[in-house]
């Protein structure tokens, strides 16, 4: 333990990666968190609009998760071998198939937004709002792809900070234009949730502008090459699924699972909806430093890896596993404690607002087993190219406990909200178990660009 908080490398070299990680994935979620405020003041089916429609945006936002998580496994270990020509190519697969994803759930999104927002709630007001929501923001999905691409190669590359201000400046441009939009400010007319809409892709736009512009400046190097950015074949596609299939699948059977659970919540009534909606939204501001962590360890294993010091990447993963839970309770303890103060500024009816300050406190108390497992997932085994093992471990919790037990709870049991969600966080518990044998048992250590290597060989 000691030794842990003596390395004064291991803590430069995380935090290097993991603060302007943690602050874009803040910036980020600000952005959510000022929507919903905003939004807040219309009232509860306003923000449960929303709230559904992000649920469709989050789906996306995890299939671009898999595709880029996928990429980047490779981008980094090739940087740690300093392969700028592979990773030119693996950024120019990344952008088209981020690309095409981006158009099926824009048009999908654009064309059949009633039949959507009906998978997830009858009401008819809420459904209104969530279709003029989700048809605005749709066209901004391409957008969205083009942005978490080139953020990905940048962080691979250790250029974090770019990424960190195009948030920031998205999240400031959002919330003015909210401002105006929402409410009808500077003589515009008030819109609503429209304005909401409208603000959060003119945001979306200026932050990819900005991304893409401060990767072209300062990596003149492996964009100087549009060719070849665009030369890969049909072999090097099917080894980057090899590996990355897998993520994506991970990403997918997740974001359906929370799709289904907003199933289960909106079981119980909008009141429910509305609740997860922005004790989920706050949760995330909690979480960001866990995903920068993660993000990091990913980053950082998957270089130590592709320059052949796995010694030291099985070294660090043992670190941020002991390091991360005790983050976790940290920050469950302060979430705990201040989740009456944080609610208050929403407008929700009394009864509302005490079930949001309860489900807030049961997140709290698994913070430091959900710390460790997105560590796990996201990070140290991606890192290290082990990506089926968490794809099972994902589809066995949630989708063969976590959702039939919330179900059952929810629709035959008739339980209320604050027992459906401890009973669905129990997956945590399970996962913990099959994450910590798999880092001490080092089976997820892999070199994926071996045969990316041994392919440009042959060629």
């Amino acid at each position: 333990m000691k030794k842990l908080f003596k390395d004064k490398k291991f803590f430069l070299e995380i935090l290097t990666l993991v603060i302007p990680i943690t602050l874009q994935n803040l910036i980020s979620s600000s952005l959510n968190m000022v929507d919903n405020l905003m939004i807040g003041k219309l009232g509860e089916s306003s923000i449960a609009s929303v709230g559904l429609v992000n649920q469709y945006f989050f789906i996306f936002m995890l299939c671009l998760s898999g595709i880029n998580a996928g990429a980047g496994i490779f981008i980094s270990q090739f940087w740690g071998k300093k392969d700028v020509s592979n990773i030119r190519k693996m950024f120019g697969l990344e952008i088209v198939l981020s690309t095409v994803a981006a158009l099926i759930f824009s048009i999908l999104g654009f064309i059949f937004p009633r039949v959507i927002m009906n998978i997830f709630t009858k009401d008819a007001v809420v459904i209104d709002l969530g279709v003029k929501y989700l048809r605005i923001i749709s066209i901004t999905f391409i957008i969205t792809g083009l942005t978490q691409g080139y953020s990905t190669l940048l962080r691979c590359i250790g250029q974090a900070k770019p990424p960190m201000f195009a948030s920031l400046i998205g999240v400031l441009t959002n919330a003015f234009l909210n401002w105006i939009l929402i409410f009808g400010n500077l003589g515009f007319p008030a819109m609503g949730v429209v304005g909401a809409a409208i603000a959060t892709s003119i945001a979306r736009t200026v932050e990819m502008v900005y991304v893409i512009y401060s990767a072209h400046k300062n990596n003149k190097a492996i964009f100087s090459n549009i060719k070849e950015i665009m030369s890969f074949n049909y072999e090097f596609v099917k080894i980057y699924f090899g590996t990355s299939s897998s993520v994506i699948i991970n990403e997918l059977l997740w974001s359906l699972g929370l799709t289904a659970y907003s199933i289960i919540y909106a079981k119980i009534g909008i009141s429910a909806v509305a609740s997860m909606q922005i004790a989920t939204t706050i949760n995330n501001m909690f979480m960001v430093l866990c995903i920068g962590i993660a993000t990091a360890a990913a980053i950082m294993v998957g270089n130590k890896i592709g320059a052949g010091e796995e010694d030291l990447a099985i070294e660090y993963a043992t670190r941020l596993g002991i390091l991360v839970p005790m983050i976790g309770l940290a920050t469950g303890i302060i979430l705990w404690f201040t989740a009456p103060l944080i609610t208050r500024p929403f407008n929700i009816n009394k009864d509302t607002l005490k079930l949001t300050i309860t489900v807030l406190r049961i997140m709290a108390v698994f913070a430091p087993l959900r710390f460790f497992n997105v560590l796990m997932i996201v990070g140290v085994f991606r890192g290290g190219g082990d990506t089926t093992y968490s794809m099972w471990v994902q589809l066995g919790t949630v989708w063969c406990f976590a959702i039939p037990a919330g179900y059952i709870a929810a629709v035959y049991f008739k339980l209320p909200l604050d027992n459906v969600f401890f009973i669905i966080c129990l997956e945590e518990v399970i996962k913990i178990g099959f994450e910590a044998k798999r880092l001490h048992s080092k089976k997820w250590i892999g070199n994926v660009v071996e045969d990316l290597e041994i392919l440009d060989k042959i060629q």
